[in-house]
């Protein structure tokens, strides 16, 4: 949704507000004047009354519409919040499962710190400094000395604003990146504490952490030294211009032909007050609004991409599970690497192929395409005959069941990880338990599927994790199902189990890609496709594929030899 959206119906509806609440903040200024220049000088008790009632009155419909313009601000909030976040957050697993450097991980973070700004009194402030031109007009009318002051105290506090943004600015930014990467270590240290704590990385990871962190605050400290200093001259400014303007008065007084009203001394101050406090809030605000501003241009950037995704096209019938792969290749762009060149295959339907190949083969990387994580830089990849990049993800993730080398399950109960978090099908997760053979272990847990496994299935063993992760790929009755490296946590009745559930996907008529190490597993594919260095070594039906593999390598034996 455009940025007009919101500013047509919340930003402008709140200026608008605003420009009546500045009105009648006026009020107190003109009951003063009026109280010192006329009730005073007539003893009127009546006009007391009659200018007393006005004012509150004024100052009644003033808070009450200062409370339907934060009403507004709270609905904009509300509005940025409900309409942004949830694709922003589906962009930004999009793109951590990426493997180009684009990864943006702090973008609801970004999306909070710019919400905060618009909806409080950051675009508050900023629309009360729109009104100095009023008030400096308002000055002029009572004296153009005092409106003489008035602009040149603006000026110097606009110029320090200026100065402020040039000193802390380019150190702010450089401060926040740095402390960005900290915690990224942080993240990353929480992730591996094991490995951390079994290994003697600890005081390693310390000493980078402590190197990290001491430049963070070196380039925190050098940006609050500057706004510190930045924020003294603030408040020189701001007496200045208060002491000055008493003083001018008084010239004035001195100096002019006529008596000074009281109530137009009084006036003035209130009017100068309100004057200048907006650009104060601003000035002492800056740190504030360069990491607003900086959050801002990230996030925007991130939001253009998130534009230039494909239109949604028409749904597709469910596919019998039939795929072909045309002149595929992949490869990272930034680092001009190419990891698959020219990958060409088709599996009808129902089909069991096993992948193998040394490591840094590809294999990992064909299972990303294949279940759409990833996409290729030439040739498509194909489902049933339709691209599967025209596919949306959630409708294409029905049909794909996938298990990756890294398993990774969610806080929540077995059933909501089997069920892939949506409302758990009871029939459906008792049917993907009883393929990965984990029927019955789940039944002897404390709370059979409801038990809560806790973050990243905390409770449970690696075995019982690979499990769990094959059984939600089984979910559903996928048409395609990939799975990468099975076994690589299975305990002897957890190959038994993946054994007989790939006869069982066999027999239900599931297009099974199988990557393995084991040999013991080939057994079960109809074909097989060796990778090597990226690209097809050999494909076909599995005997074949196997003779002449065997064949090569009897030859490059006679060779060395």
């Amino acid at each position: 949704m455009s940025k007009l959206f919101f500013i047509k119906n919340y930003f402008l509806p709140a200026a608008l507000f605003s420009l009546v609440i500045n009105l009648l903040i006026l009020s107190p200024m003109i009951y003063s004047f009026q109280l010192f220049g006329r009730v005073i000088v007539t003893k009127s008790i009546e006009a007391l009354w009659m200018l007393s009632l006005l004012l509150l009155i004024a100052l009644m419909v003033m808070g009450t519409l200062e409370t339907v313009k934060a009403s507004i601000l709270v609905a904009a909030n509300n509005a940025i919040d409900a309409i942004i976040a949830p694709d922003l957050f589906k962009k930004m697993v999009e793109c951590a499962a990426s493997p180009e450097q684009n990864k943006y991980n702090y973008a609801l973070k970004d999306l909070h710190t710019v919400r905060t700004f618009l909806t409080g009194q950051g675009i508050i402030q900023l629309m009360e400094a729109l009104w100095l031109p009023v008030y400096i007009f308002i000055i002029y009318l009572m004296h153009p000395l005092m409106c003489l002051t008035l602009v040149a105290g603006s000026v110097l506090m606009w110029a320090v604003t200026v100065v402020s943004g040039y000193l802390t600015g380019p150190a702010l930014a450089e401060a926040n990146t740095a402390s960005r990467n900290t915690a990224r270590l942080v993240d990353s240290a929480m992730q591996n504490t094991e490995v951390i704590n079994a290994m003697g990385m600890l005081p390693s990871l310390l000493r980078r952490w402590s190197s990290m962190n001491d430049r963070v605050m070196i380039l925190q400290t050098r940006a609050s030294k500057r706004a510190a200093a930045v924020s003294g001259l603030t408040r020189f400014l701001q007496s200045l211009i208060g002491a000055s303007s008493m003083g001018v008065f008084a010239y004035i007084s001195l100096q002019g032909k006529t008596q000074i009203n009281p109530g137009l001394m009084i006036a003035g101050f209130l009017t100068l007050g309100r004057a200048v406090a907006p650009i104060m809030y601003i000035t002492n605000s800056w740190k504030s609004i360069v990491e607003t501003f900086s959050s801002y241009i990230r996030l925007d950037r991130f939001l253009k991409q998130m534009r230039e995704a494909p239109p949604v096209l028409m749904e597709l019938p469910p596919p019998t599970g039939q795929i072909s792969l045309d002149h595929v290749t992949f490869g990272i762009r930034e680092s001009n690497k190419v990891i698959l060149k020219d990958v060409s295959f088709s599996l009808a339907a129902g089909e069991l192929l096993g992948v193998v190949g040394p490591s840094a083969s590809g294999k990992s990387s064909l299972a990303r395409l294949l279940v759409g994580v990833w996409k290729p830089l030439q040739g498509v990849i194909r489902m049933d005959g339709a691209d599967i990049s025209n596919w949306p993800s959630e409708l294409l993730g029905r049909y794909i069941g996938y298990l990756p080398q890294d398993i990774e399950l969610f806080a929540g109960t077995i059933a909501e990880n089997i069920a892939r978090l949506d409302e758990p099908d009871s029939e459906q997760v008792i049917t993907a338990a009883n393929l990965a053979g984990l029927h019955e272990i789940i039944l002897q847990m404390p709370n059979g599927y409801d038990t809560e496994i806790g973050d990243g299935g905390a409770i449970l063993s690696g075995g019982q994790r690979q499990r769990i992760g094959l059984a939600r790929a089984l979910y559903g009755n996928p048409r395609l199902l990939v799975l990468d490296e099975p076994n690589a946590n299975l305990d002897t009745a957890g190959e038994t189990a993946l054994i007989n559930a790939l006869i069982k996907v066999k027999m239900a008529g599931i297009t099974t890609i199988l990557i393995t190490h084991n040999p013991n597993y080939l057994s079960h594919v109809a074909k097989l496709l060796i990778l090597q260095n990226g690209t097809v070594a050999a494909f076909g039906p599995r005997e074949w594929v196997l003779a002449q593999a065997q064949q090569a390598k009897n030859q490059q034996a006679q060779v060395n030899a």
